[in-house]
């Protein structure tokens, strides 16, 4: 779509800066490798932005009561992943002392 000048309109512009937002921060992602990122990034972006998990800064008991309580309202977290995924939500967002 040009205008008859041969430029892009302006909200095709904007449309394509809002797209590329989204790659330019996954390729500063802030989350650490390890087994189960990929199962923690997909699970609680289902319903939550990264940044509640970023900003969480939790101890070891409520990052579990919370991983537990997401489990009971549906997150798909296989059983065999609960324990990995606790350990990598304290290991890498868990209270600073």
């Amino acid at each position: 779509m040009k205008t008859d000048k041969g430029r892009l309109p302006p909200h095709v512009l904007v449309l394509a800066v809002v797209c590329l937002i989204p790659f330019l921060a996954w390729s500063q992602n802030p989350f650490p490798e390890g087994e189960v990122r990929d199962t923690v990034l997909l699970v609680c972006s289902q319903c939550h932005p990264l940044t509640r998990i970023i900003d969480g800064d939790l101890t070891a008991e409520e990052w579990e009561f919370i991983l537990y309580d997401m489990i009971a309202r549906g997150a798909p977290v296989h059983a065999e992943d609960i324990e990995r995924v606790r350990q990598y939500l304290v290991d890498n967002f868990g209270a600073v002392d």
